[in-house]
């Protein structure tokens, strides 16, 4: 007949289990492509956000404008879709946040952003909704993530074009990976964004 193990010995196995659990975790493959840059803008309730507020968690940032009739309301549902299952795996907040950075900064004021973002249930501790200096968001979209500068058409045009890709950073902020928003598997970037996380 086998006897009651030892606490010690209950204990030693728990420690030992949890080991092999954390230590088989599956690691992200995704290489280091280079330093996210660094930024300090207003988000959709007019609070200051700066980069480094965001040290150690995992960031999801996609680019948009408010009156974008093209590729934006799709990016946006899709940043929404994503949200929610962050939601549901509960690395929203603490461990994964989003942002959308306005690639329309004259227009685009907290205000009017915070209008978008209402018809996607996008909340600032959650999803940030970014506008500010345009030669700070240019710099960002040209030099820091390197997808290109917006080209704006004026007077009376509203045409602006720019980026479909979505921009994963590391919680030590790196940038991770550009993924095309036009053919974005949800499941995947979920998947790397729970393997990025502490």
């Amino acid at each position: 007949m086998i006897g009651v193990l030892p606490r010690r010995t209950v204990l030693l196995l728990g420690v030992v289990l949890l080991a092999l659990v954390v230590g088989c975790r599956p690691r992200s493959t995704l290489p280091v492509l280079w330093a996210a840059p660094s930024f300090a803008l207003v988000d959709q309730a007019g609070q200051a956000v700066a980069s480094a507020e965001l040290g150690g968690k995992v960031v999801l940032a996609n680019f948009i404008f408010t009156n974008c009739t093209d590729v934006c309301p799709l990016l946006t549902g899709t940043m929404a879709r994503i949200r929610d299952e962050l939601r549901a795996a509960r690395l929203l907040g603490d461990k994964a946040v989003l942002l959308s950075f306005s690639v329309d900064p004259e227009h685009d004021t907290p205000a009017l952003l915070a209008d978008y973002g209402a018809r996607f249930d996008a909340r600032p501790d959650e999803w940030k909704l970014l506008t500010g200096d345009k030669a700070q968001i240019d710099e960002l979209l040209t030099v820091g993530f390197k997808v290109g500068a917006p080209r704006v058409a004026r007077p009376g045009a509203a045409e602006i074009a720019h980026t479909d890709r979505f921009a994963l950073i590391d919680r030590d902020g790196q940038l991770r990976a550009l993924f095309r928003g036009d053919d974005l598997n949800v499941g995947q970037v979920i998947e790397e964004i729970r393997r990025l996380s502490p």
